[in-house]
This record gives C-alpha cells, structure tokens and sequence, in this order.
C-alpha cells in the first residue's frame, strides 16, 4: 500500500486508514471482541497500518481493542486518537439532533490522555485530537497549550483538531491560528468542501491531513433496503441520516459514471476522489468484515483520480 506524507511531521502513513468507531460496537451495532482484534490484525496484515479511534467509541473499547490487536507490532503502527466527547454517550449516536457533552478543558485533557494510553497499551499515541470541538473551543489557547505539554512529556507525538461534519471551518481555524501539525476533516465526493477550504491551507502550512468519512457514513454508498438491513442500533437508520439521501442523489449519480468509465467500483472511485488531492494524507475507511479490507485495500494505490476527475465529480460533466 501507498505511504504517504504526513505534512512537515517527517512522519508517512499508510494511503488508507482503519476507522476504528465500528469495532467500538455500539453506534454501528455489535462486534465481538475476537473479531475486532482479528480484523485490525488482518487489516494490519493488508498494509493498513494507521487506526483512527477514539476514547468515546465503545467508551474506551475500541482504544482497548486496538492496544491488544496491535501488541508486538506497536511500533511499525499509528495510532490516532481523539478527546472531548465525555464516555457514555457512543450508545447515544443514535439519537441524533440531540447536544452531546463535551468537555476540553486541560486537566480533562490530560486525564483522558492517561487512560487512552492504558487502554492502548502503549506509551505514545501518534496523533491526539480535540474530537469535534466548537468553534469558541478552537479560539482559545488553553486546550492547544495542553497538548503541546502532552506533546513535551513524550506521550503524544502530534496533535490538533477533527472537525465534524459541515464544520470543516473549524479544522481550518486551528491550522491557522494554532499552526497545527495534522487535523482530520469530513471529505468526500459528496461532503467536498474541505478541498477549498482546509486543503490549500494544510498544503501552505505543512499540516498532515487525515480525510474521514470519503463515502459521507454510507450516503455514496447505501440505498433503501440496505438501510433497512442493517442492526437496528446502526444510527444510520435514523430518520436523519435517511433525509440526507434526497441530498446525496446527485453526487452519487457522478461517482457511479465515472466508476463506470474507469471499469471499477464506486468505492473505489470514492476513495480514488479524496486520494486524488495531494494535500491528503490518509484516507479513513470503515472496515466492518474481511469483505470490506479485501475490497477496500486495492484502493490505497495510484493510480487515483486525476484533475480532470475530480472536476467532473466535483462541477459535473462539463458541455
């Protein structure tokens, strides 16, 4: 698989990344843990070494998962994680539209980096990230401050923000007013507004880019009866998630054209999108099964989609 740069960090990644909220088994239905620690090791095996986690996936499980999947190869992995969401709210995905406690003040900060770093069984986490922090959160200095000290103390190598969706903005603030080394940003065929405004700026600055959702949590990909199908803790069969399909028809319709014309998946063509822009470092995909690492993992290799590609995905076909 592709390595790729991670900004002015010195650091490559690997093309694709493993998003590790699925393997929590809450907000996307259950997952035993055998299978979890199977499927990383075998995403591992398939040359996706980079995880993307969080302290409130699963409450802490998906980071405990990861730790005893990765023992003995901790050191050719990186590991991403993130803090803000309080535990106990992952179940509550579900209820969507609905405030979720946050916290982002420096002794939370540094509490959470502590059990991140026991559930992990690891000594450093690669990148620590506010999770989803609002915009007054990212203008002040205080929660910078005290990553930058987990970061002096040997505990997080790099840090920064991962903006949620239509808050790509906020990514972008943190880049500019606290120079940070990597954020995460929503980016995909659909959801594509980070290309004008966090991708330049990350080029300028040097920042690593970690691009999450490319098929927007199944929008790219889903029709009606897969929703239907799936576990009904999945918080995409929310009647929220289903009116954003309506949104979605025409992009998807793009995707599938230009996967048609390049003999491929619409997959594929979706991961191709976000590995197209330069600026991206790696690209976070959801692995729910052998079936999807099988399919996924081709997709973290050039060729990706070219300018012209992207134009058509992004404008439509031009006359």
């Amino acid at each position: 698989m592709e390595q790729r740069s991670l900004g002015r960090t010195g650091d490559n990644v690997s093309a694709l990344c493993m998003g590790c909220w699925e393997i929590g088994g809450l907000a996307w239905g259950a997952m035993a843990a055998p299978k979890a620690v199977d499927l990383v090791q075998r995403a591992f095996d398939a040359g996706i070494t980079t995880f993307d986690t969080a302290e409130c996936y699963g409450n802490g499980r998906s980071e405990v998962l990861i730790g005893e999947a990765l023992r003995g190869r901790r050191e050719n992995a990186f590991i991403i994680s993130k803090v803000g969401y309080l535990p106990g709210i992952d179940g509550a995905q579900v209820v969507l539209g609905f405030p979720q406690p946050q916290d982002y003040s420096p002794k939370r900060i540094r509490d959470a980096c502590d059990l991140a770093l026991r559930r992990l069984q690891t000594t450093y986490i690669d990148a620590y990230l506010l999770h989803d922090p609002p915009m007054h959160v990212v203008e002040h200095e205080a929660p910078f401050e005290t990553l930058k000290q987990l970061q002096d103390a040997g505990k997080i190598r790099w840090w920064g923000v991962s903006a949620t969706t239509g808050q790509t903005e906020v990514a972008a603030e943190a880049i500019r007013r606290w120079d940070a080394p990597v954020v995460e940003t929503p980016f995909s065929a659909i959801d594509d507004s980070a290309a004008d405004v966090v991708l330049p700026l990350a080029a300028e600055r040097g920042t690593g880019v970690f691009a999450r959702s490319p098929f927007a949590n199944g929008l790219l990909m889903l029709n009606d009866e897969e929703i239907d199908a799936l576990p009904d803790t999945d918080w995409r069969r929310s009647d929220v998630f289903r009116a954003r399909m309506k949104a979605a028809e025409e992009p998807r319709e793009r995707i599938q054209d230009l996967a048609d014309q390049r003999d491929e998946p619409r997959h594929t063509t979706g991961i191709g999108f976000v590995l197209g822009h330069d600026a991206v470092s790696t690209c976070i995909v959801g692995l729910a099964n052998d079936r999807d690492i099988t399919s996924n993992a081709p997709a973290g290799n050039p060729p990706y989609l070219d300018a012209d590609e992207i134009k058509t995905i992004r404008v439509g076909p031009t006359s």
